[in-house]
């Protein structure tokens, strides 16, 4: 019969069909925003992961290089500059970001990390982490006009090194200046957005406008969480590795090179996601060189990365 409308039974039919399509779209919607955050995470943690791999094999390639003398030479240089206050020092081991009559000057030394300050400039650390601070110079020398009002600079010599700044006195023409760097790479769990996030740190020496030796602190890299690092070393002077060990086994003496020289060294970066995905569960295992990592069933997602550097230009 015309006009008349529907019956109660095809009405909840219809509306059971359109409970069906409402839920198989949002069945869909909700799949296509999961795969959409996992492929944003898993290229975060890309990207994140080649820039902390990247720096790192670039800051640690010049590694044991003091423009043709040995670190021997170094710790003997002259020194006219105050050093930074406070400066990043290892007592007893290091006398911070110049040498000292006197104290041994160190120019690599790493550290498994603890709870409370610790090289007299680092706080709040991410504990079981580790801590790599480096000394050198860089590979790029210049002459007197072209020295830069930020920087110190290193101008070896047989006879004795000096350390010097753009407005050292006695600067000669003719000599060469290589960039000096005093770095501390650590990890550092911070608050962001009222999320804890791992954050890769680094603390370098910098000259101030005023003149004066400081160390810097820089948030480089959100999200990486762990740092591990395995040192090669050569026992017998010959220029090859004989034996690897990690942070926690290394001593003064290896850090010192009395017990063979450092020659090589590979270091492990574990990556987290920056924000949880409650639609994952993190139960897997990171195996870092002789260490691991277990997550602890959390909603992050995590990539690591490895990596390793040479010292072929290393002067002990």
């Amino acid at each position: 019969m015309s006009g008349r409308g529907f019956s109660l039974v095809e009405l909840l039919i219809a509306m059971l069909l359109g409970l069906v399509l409402l839920g198989f779209t949002v069945q869909i919607f909700i799949s296509l925003a999961a795969s959409s955050k996992q492929s944003q995470q898993l290229a975060q943690l890309q990207q994140n992961g080649q820039l902390a791999l990247n720096l790192l094999h670039n800051e640690l390639q010049n590694t044991g290089f003091w423009g043709g003398v040995s670190l021997n030479d170094i710790s003997q240089a002259a020194v006219e500059i105050v050093p930074p206050a406070p400066d990043c020092i290892e007592d007893e081991l290091d006398s911070g970001s110049f040498p000292v009559a006197g104290q041994a000057f160190t120019s690599l030394y790493g550290k498994v990390a603890t709870s409370g300050r610790q090289l007299n400039c680092l706080t709040s650390l991410a504990v079981d982490s580790e801590v790599l601070q480096l000394k050198r110079a860089i590979g790029l020398a210049v002459n007197s006009a072209e020295l830069r009002p930020n920087r110190f600079y290193i101008t070896p010599h047989w006879q004795q090194s000096r350390f010097v700044s753009q407005d050292s006195p006695g600067l000669e023409v003719d000599s060469l200046y290589y960039p000096y760097q005093h770095l501390v790479f650590y990890i550092q769990n911070q608050r962001v957005d009222g999320k804890i996030i791992p954050v890769l740190m680094r603390k370098r020496l910098v000259r101030s406008a005023a003149g004066s030796a400081r160390i810097a602190t820089d948030s480089v890299i959100d999200g990486v969480e762990r740092l591990h690092f395995e040192f090669g070393i050569d026992s017998d002077a010959d220029g090859r590795l004989n034996y690897t060990l990690p942070t926690a086994l290394m001593r003064r003496e290896h850090w010192q090179q009395q017990l063979g020289h450092i020659v090589s060294i590979r270091f492990y970066i574990l990556v987290r996601s920056t924000l949880p995905d409650p639609s994952y569960v993190n139960q897997q295992i990171y195996q870092m060189g002789t260490i691991r990592f277990e997550a602890p069933d959390d909603h992050y997602r995590r990539l690591l990365l490895a990596g390793s550097v040479y010292f072929n230009n290393a002067a002990f």
